[in-house]
């Protein structure tokens, strides 16, 4: 039997974004559009990612990945501070799980440290948007109590806005 350690490094390791993530996090991040179906150059307003202290974490967002044996297989950010987002809100944005670690509560655990991330910043709700082709992200969103609000066409991507009322505790 392996100890709490081995078990901790295997179930992956949440934690706060650093300098070192930069390039492990642009690569799962389009290693994981592209497995989805998407082209990661045709994807709009992807340029976020490339600095995360300025567009996550300097405004007062969150940056999160998991990091299991070594290795970045999760990753997901809030937004907090821009054009569109409520006072009341936070937007979650580049949720990606690396396909060879897909289904393995990654994705769980980085949404769910996005959601107490926002609820300590004082917010009521999150919100996000995916692509209507990425089946596997819209059934993951609605699981979890995600609720379609919205609709947009985005040049050749059918976009769905999926929002959740954070309580106390989800």
């Amino acid at each position: 039997m392996g100890s709490n350690a081995d078990s901790d490094a295997a179930a992956g390791r949440l934690r706060r974004y650093e300098p070192r993530d930069r390039d492990v996090v642009w690569d799962l991040h389009r290693t994981a559009l592209r497995a989805a179906g998407s082209n990661p150059e045709d994807v709009p307003d992807n340029d976020d990612i490339r600095d995360i202290e300025a567009n996550y974490l300097d405004p007062g967002g969150e940056f999160l990945v998991v990091e299991s044996d070594g290795e970045v297989v999760a990753i997901g950010g809030l937004a907090v501070e821009d054009e569109g987002i409520p006072d009341d809100a936070g937007e979650l944005l580049r949720i990606a799980v690396d396909p060879d670690h897909q289904r393995t509560g990654h994705g769980d655990r980085v949404v769910a440290g996005l959601e107490d991330a926002a609820r300590e910043r004082g917010l009521d709700r999150v919100f996000l948007w995916t692509a209507q082709r990425q089946r596997s992200a819209v059934r993951f969103y609605r699981a979890r109590g995600y609720e379609g609000t919205d609709h947009r066409t985005e040049g050749e991507y059918e976009l769905i806005r999926f929002e959740k009322a954070l309580g106390s505790s989800d």
